[in-house]
């Protein structure tokens, strides 16, 4: 059978998807539905090799805050001035220029594996 629109991003993310489940479903009789949010979660917070970043930062151009960290109330959580909100906005300016880096960073990757697999 042939899959002419196949990605193989998107089949090496499943693979990843498939391997979480399975470490975490051999020793506990819970449902695959309760255990994706949390494998979902690892995936987009797991900086990649090829970007040096995680998905999350790509897209909101920050990291996540955990949510232990909102009711422990970490450093970043103490130190949050409502004037972070305007920074917040300027640095949403600089969104593009941060994923047009990341796009950079992934040719020079697949660069180096081009030349490390010919």
């Amino acid at each position: 059978m042939a899959y002419p629109q196949r990605n193989d991003q998107v089949e090496v993310t499943n693979q990843e998807i498939l391997r979480g489940l399975r470490a975490r479903l051999d020793h506990t009789g819970v449902s695959w539905v309760d255990k994706l949010p949390s494998i979902l979660w690892g995936l987009c917070t797991t900086p990649k090799e090829a970007t040096g970043v995680t998905p999350l930062y790509l897209v909101y151009d920050g990291e996540a805050l955990v949510p232990v960290e909102v009711g422990v109330e970490s450093d970043r959580v103490q130190h949050y001035d409502e004037e972070n909100g305007e920074w917040r906005l300027m640095e949403l300016d600089l969104v593009d220029e941060a994923q047009e880096k990341v796009v950079v960073l992934l040719m020079a990757y697949r660069q180096q594996m081009k030349q490390s697999y010919n």
